[in-house]
């Protein structure tokens, strides 16, 4: 084992120089292992990046292959009086708006965001027209997409406006609050036909002690340096 005599940093034994000195190494009793690999490359690469509209193709290709297989399964040779196939090629399609669509179609975040939602009511609204259920997709699953979108729509302003990360917390609580308030409401309605709020006024007081809390901190200059000195932030 060979050492620099320069800054006494132990050396490989296929090292001619010092990795960070580049003093010449001069060790008779161990000569400079010229046969074996390096421990590090020495020519510098980068990784190629990569292609996402291939990408976005290579996707689509997928997932309209299983829509097509499982739809000629099922019309052709399974159960084909349960059409189990839409069902897949609604989740393919789901699945599409969600992983492949980005690739293709360069979109700002919140059109990314309204895509998926209207894409997951679509998918609900083909699963309820299949099963004859479009009383529990009206009165449980729009209003929750919609109380949804109204969640996706706070964090999306707070991404667009650069929001600093306290005011982005404010944010993300009070509409949580909101939103859980909301479900409660829906759910309370489908179920029962009245609405009386339990667990989601117990949650939306306790977030709502949290973002007091933080308001004050957001309020005082001095409580939030003292804030960002202690969480290095």
């Amino acid at each position: 084992m060979s050492y620099c005599v320069n800054c006494g940093v132990e050396l490989d034994p296929t090292a001619s120089v010092c990795p960070l000195c580049n003093t010449p190494v001069m060790n008779p009793k161990a000569p400079v292992d010229r046969e074996s690999p390096p421990p590090f490359p020495l020519v510098r690469r980068e990784v190629e990046p990569v292609d996402r509209r291939s990408l976005g193709l290579l996707l689509t290709g997928m997932l309209g292959a299983v829509a097509i297989c499982c739809g000629l399964l099922n019309f052709l040779a399974f159960f084909p009086q349960v059409p189990w196939g839409w069902y897949v090629a609604g989740a393919a399609g789901l699945i599409w708006v969600w992983a492949a669509l980005p690739f293709l179609v360069h979109m700002k975040f919140r059109y990314c965001l309204a895509a998926d939602l209207v894409a997951t009511a679509g998918f609900l609204a083909l699963v309820a027209g299949l099963v004859e259920g479009w009383f529990w997709y009206l009165e449980l699953a729009l209003p929750v997409i919609g109380l949804t979108s109204f969640l996706v729509a706070g964090l999306a302003y707070c991404r667009i406006f650069h929001r600093s990360r306290l005011t982005t917390l404010l944010v993300f609580l009070g509409i949580t609050a909101v939103y859980l308030l909301g479900l409660e409401l829906v759910l309370d309605y489908f179920m029962e036909g009245t609405y009386h709020p339990t667990w989601s006024l117990i949650a939306a007081a306790v977030i709502l002690v949290f973002g007091a809390i933080f308001l004050t901190v957001r309020l005082r200059p001095r409580l939030r340096a003292e804030f960002r000195r202690r969480f290095h932030s």
